[in-house]
């Protein structure tokens, strides 16, 4: 989980990076950078799914939609490649994404450590 947070926050300046100097990335950085961060909105839809009875509607009503168009976007840009027209606002939103991932996952552990018992209540 620690490793899948790191890269997470490392994708949000190689977004915005992308997002200031749009075609100043090679072919191959270009299809890492938007396969990387289609590959770390994957997760937390996934748990959004399996969750999908016990978790906050609203958040769940915005984070969702915005991250399988994210998906479905960056899958067709990773594999067409470069050319497409206002890819800066691509970057822009899956900078927007793994900020939201990354406070999906801090936030959600947080819920997860006060319902969990802890040895004082077990003793």
């Amino acid at each position: 989980m620690i490793a899948y947070l790191i890269l997470c926050t490392l994708l949000v300046p190689a977004n915005l990076w992308a997002t200031i100097t749009p075609h100043l990335h090679s072919e191959v950085s270009m299809r890492l950078l938007h396969a990387l961060s289609t590959a770390v909105l994957i997760p937390p839809l996934v748990s959004l799914w399996r969750q999908r009875r016990s978790v906050q509607l609203l958040p769940a009503l915005l984070f969702a939609p915005f991250s399988v168009v994210l998906v479905v976007v960056n899958i067709h840009i990773a594999l067409m490649g470069m050319g497409v027209r206002f890819g800066w606002i691509d970057h822009l939103f899956l900078t927007i994404a793994c900020l939201a991932v990354i406070a999906f996952y801090l936030l959600s552990g947080d819920e997860a450590e006060a319902k969990a018992p802890r040895d004082q209540d077990i003793a």
